[in-house]
């Protein structure tokens, strides 16, 4: 194999590997941003849980609805979580192959050159 096919070759395997990155980077932006709507549910639950206020919503009962539906709305939060945390999985797999080959390949092109300068 001649220094210009490695070449070509490290230079296709960094490209996958900075897309593989760039997918790894926008699944942890998108947890970070439900894990903030999480935690921010969360505490508006808790304030409302912890204030002793009576209320027009907790006279009418109308509360516990909302109760559940702060339940249902976390249980789907908790959910793309999870999808998420399956993707991020997915795509460390395929950066730890990409980040490999692309390290295998510069080796091999350094590797090249000192046998060439001989």
């Amino acid at each position: 194999m001649n220094r210009g096919d490695l070449t070509r070759l490290a230079t296709l395997a960094a490209m996958k590997r900075d897309a593989d990155l760039q997918g790894l980077s926008a699944i942890a932006a998108r947890m970070a941003t439900i894990q903030a709507e999480i935690d921010r549910v969360r505490a508006e639950a808790s304030l409302r849980a912890g204030s002793a206020e009576l209320d027009p919503s907790r006279m009418s009962g109308s509360d516990v609805m909302w109760e559940r539906w702060i339940a249902g709305v976390l249980v789907r939060l908790q959910r793309q979580m999870a999808d998420l945390a399956v993707a991020r999985e997915a795509y460390l797999q395929r950066a730890r192959q990409s980040f490999g080959r692309a390290e295998a390949l510069r080796t091999l092109e350094e590797r090249h050159d000192r046998d060439k300068k001989r």
